[in-house]
């Protein structure tokens, strides 16, 4: 089953090419980087960096391929090779899904399923998106004349690790539909899909120089894309204090612009008054708390639950049920619900902070019995009576863990979501119509979610509020925005 994939892994990790530049593979000719399974703890192979000489020949490359102008002028070409480009990564989603799996400890099953068609219908809506694009045409009696959108130029694209192929076909399809070039740096975490994809968008007709892949940290390529002069506008996703810093570049620098998605720290509400099936709740509530190992700005580090002590208990008791049928394990194998965590610094950090609470009062409600021995593992975690004055109790855990909470009354819980920095996105089950209308009203956040976690659609704009985002939103049309200029004509009447 595994074959292709094992195939792509060593031809990937054959050479040490991890720069894709110009349409080429090449060597990076910065320090090594050693890619260990987070699984086994042990090492597939190495990569070198990116150089800086390097960097500025992929944003060289990217600036000539788009002013060569049929990328960027006929949309209809590019729809065509976005479409062809779908079928492919379609084609060849089980490669894509296994390098995910060993290098960032994805579930294989659930990239198959979910991240890889997430990248194909993204690159198939924004193909249709522009497809149909005709402008905006005015007149009056000074004249006649019209709007039209305009790609940027050269599009710097920062990828987080957990999600490598999937926020990958967030930046890349709305960015090469509005008819960009893109040079883009995945996670050193994970890097291997990225490099894939730019050998598939090849093969179905992308250009030479349109999309460039650097292999390379954040503290070294990535600031470097940030003070890079010939780089319109810079998109990432991950950390608050490293997007920040974007903004400080692109002022230092060129005045790029910035599209920023910072994380969050997610609540999944529960309004007793209108929730029946306890059982069926918490599962979906496990579900989005322990995804991806929990390592998703969205998922729910805090379950609210609005109503009484009595049917509190209730809940616990079944979402303690639901946290014990996750099975932890091999990433490859069918029956896992949940892999591994990134990185042994990051397991480190999550067990760091569980203690902390533990040490400050907070309650283990249910911790995963057993978890493998080689690897970054943590098991499923929920807590109770977490202190606000702990790391858990403010800060975003981006691990396996969640902390129950029981409210008395609704407003309490929006001031549970609202008076936080962050406002990425929130789940409120509420089985009531009146009554989701008026949690809808009040919850201030850029996703909220009723009676199932969700993220949306790739028609759906995804970002954050106050902390959590910055000018700017993936998928749904929207996404364009970040990657376009609106230009107007106008013909004066004579």
């Amino acid at each position: 089953m595994f074959e292709n994939g094992r195939t792509a892994l060593e031809s990937l990790l054959d050479g040490d090419r991890g720069v894709f530049i110009d349409g080429r593979r090449l060597s990076g000719r910065g320090e090594s980087i050693d890619l260990v399974s987070p699984a086994t703890g042990e090492l597939l192979g190495s990569l070198s960096e990116t150089s800086p000489e390097q960097l500025d020949e992929a944003v060289a490359a990217a600036r000539r391929a788009f002013s060569a102008g049929d990328w960027a002028e006929d949309k209809s070409y590019r729809a065509e090779v976005l479409r062809r480009l779908a079928d492919l990564v379609e084609q060849h989603a089980q490669e894509i899904a296994y390098l995910d799996a060993v290098e960032a400890g994805k579930v294989f099953i659930g990239s198959v399923e979910e991240d890889v068609p997430d990248v194909v219908a993204n690159l198939r809506f924004h193909a249709d998106l522009i497809s149909r694009d005709d402008g905006r045409f005015l007149q009056d009696s000074s004249g006649w004349g019209w709007v039209r959108k305009v790609p940027i130029g050269v599009v710097g694209a920062v990828l987080p690790w957990n999600y490598p192929i999937a926020m990958l076909g967030w930046k890349v399809a709305p960015a090469l539909a509005a008819g960009n070039a893109v040079v883009l740096k995945p996670s050193e975490d994970s890097a291997l899909s990225a490099l894939h994809f730019a050998e598939l968008a090849t093969e179905a007709g992308i250009p030479d120089g349109i999309l460039n892949v650097l292999t390379g940290t954040g503290a070294n390529v990535g600031r470097l894309m940030g003070l890079h002069q010939d780089i319109d506008v810079l998109t990432f996703t991950g950390s608050g204090p490293v997007g920040k810093s974007f903004l400080e570049s692109s002022a230092r620098s060129n005045l790029k612009k910035v599209s920023l998605e910072l994380g969050g720290r997610a609540g999944y509400i529960i309004d007793d008054e209108h929730a029946t099936d306890f059982a069926s709740i918490a599962v979906d509530v496990a579900g989005a708390a322990f995804g991806t190992s929990g390592q998703n700005c969205t998922a729910s580090s805090r379950v609210i639950f609005v109503g009484g002590e009595d049917r509190f208990a209730q809940f616990r008791d079944a979402l303690v049920a639901a946290a014990s049928d996750i099975t932890v394990g091999d990433p490859l194998a069918d029956d896992t619900d949940m892999g591994p965590v990134i990185t042994a610094k990051a397991r480190d950090r999550v067990v760091r902070w569980v203690d902390e609470a533990v040490t400050k009062g907070a309650k283990v409600v249910y911790a995963t019995p057993q978890v493998p021995a080689h690897g970054n593992w943590h098991p499923v975690t929920i807590l109770q009576n977490v202190p606000s004055d702990s790391e858990l109790g403010r800060g975003e855990v981006f691990g396996p863990v969640t902390q129950l909470v029981r409210l008395s009354s609704r407003d309490e819980a929006v001031s549970a979501i609202n008076d936080e920095p962050y406002g990425l996105a929130s789940t409120v089950w509420c089985e009531d119509l009146a009554m989701v209308k008026w949690w809808a009203d009040r919850v201030r956040v850029g996703t909220l979610a009723i009676n199932g976690y969700s993220e949306g659609t790739v028609a759906t704009p995804f970002g954050g509020m106050r902390q959590s985002g910055f000018w700017g939103r993936d998928n749904g049309p929207e996404a364009l925005d970040t990657y376009q200029e609106a230009m107007s004509v106008w013909v004066a009447q004579s």
